[in-house]
């Protein structure tokens, strides 16, 4: 046995990806709008590890629905989905949830240039084709988040 002793961790030990500020009434929420489940699931996964507060929709108009209700921070959209596109939730999540409109990030397929400005157009601030490397997507949201807290 070694008779050094270490100090205990933790449980709240800084992970260098802590998204929000100490005493912050809330965590920061997410909203993943995404037909295919498995890769919208597995986001809010990897969302949540990272402390963030994720909610899923499967469609868009399932996704209007959350976000009235759910108010989040940033909200990442597929564009081809059933029921509403990715395109016309945009819109609108900006008309419908004035002054309360979440940073809109498309995450989809579609990724040529007139896919890209047709996104500007929707309203996204943000436009990244799949498949998306997670690291960069937690990164982007991280940036999101610590740029509208100034």
């Amino acid at each position: 046995m070694n008779p050094r002793r270490q100090a205990p961790l933790s449980p709240r030990a800084p992970t260098g990806a802590e998204p929000w500020i100490a005493g912050e009434p809330r965590r920061p929420r997410v909203l993943i709008v995404d037909d295919n489940r498995d890769a919208a699931d597995s986001l809010a996964m990897l969302l949540g590890l990272l402390s963030y507060e994720p909610r899923v929709a499967y469609d868009g108009q399932s996704g209007m629905e959350v976000a009235a209700s759910f108010k989040p921070d940033i909200a990442i959209l597929d564009i081809s989905m059933p029921r509403m596109s990715g395109y016309e939730l945009a819109r609108k999540l900006r008309d419908e949830l004035e002054g309360e409109t979440p940073v809109l990030v498309a995450l989809t397929a579609l990724s040529s240039e007139e896919d890209r400005r047709a996104a500007r157009e929707a309203g996204f601030e943000h436009h990244l084709a799949k498949p998306v490397d997670s690291a960069s997507l937690c990164r982007l949201v991280i940036r999101i988040l610590s740029e509208r807290k100034h």
